[in-house]
């Protein structure tokens, strides 16, 4: 995959289908590599599901669920530039009415998910790898999802950050949420994990 398909739509009915992108380096698009490898886990799990982004970006890992069968995806991003590339990509896309939104926090959109007693299939933080390393993010990340059933049962969380990994799994004490496996693609990992023992109640 050629770098050009980072800004672009992989797979699914969206397919090929240019994506809007912040200037500078404030904001990192998930690799193309990355997403596929993603996508080709969840393949027998995407259709319908409701997908949430943290630190979303340009949105391409949640556009690229609803591409390919995602019911809803949550966005979540602070960045303005990047908040404005995300609403112009669910125009262009036409997606609007199956995307949310939220110009918050990580953690204080996490909370008002909870208060607001939302669930999710899939989700996905991909926080800035500096701050992730820097501030134990991932690690946070991780532990708020094992104590809050913003998960359903069975539903999958993906951490990803930079390579090689610094996030230790077997050492962090987890109830809810078991460990799958960690990838490496070129400079990023990806950990991912499987939730059980929550039951969602609406």
């Amino acid at each position: 995959m050629t770098r050009s398909d980072t800004f672009r739509i992989i797979g699914g009915s969206l397919k090929n289908r240019p994506l809007k992108s912040p200037k500078g380096e404030q904001t990192r698009p998930t690799l193309a590599v990355m997403r596929k490898a993603v996508f080709d886990i969840l393949h027998n799990r995407i259709e319908g599901a409701c997908f949430l982004d943290l630190y979303a970006g340009t949105g391409a890992i949640g556009l690229e669920a609803l591409s390919r069968g995602a019911f809803h995806a949550t966005f979540v991003e602070t960045n303005r530039l990047a908040l404005h590339c995300i609403e112009e990509n669910f125009r262009n896309l036409k997606v609007e009415s199956q995307c949310t939104l939220i110009g918050y926090d990580c953690f204080l959109a996490l909370k008002k998910l909870v208060k607001e007693n939302q669930h999710f299939d899939i989700a996905y933080a991909d926080p800035p790898y500096a701050a992730a390393s820097r501030l134990n993010l991932l690690q946070e990340i991780l532990t708020f999802f094992d104590n809050h059933p913003l998960l359903n049962n069975e539903g999958t969380l993906f951490l990803e950050e930079a390579a090689p990994p610094t996030l230790k799994p077997e050492t962090i004490p987890l109830t809810h949420l078991q460990h799958v496996d960690t990838r490496s693609f070129s400079r990023s990992a990806l950990h991912q994990f499987r939730m059980s023992g929550y039951t969602a109640k609406s």
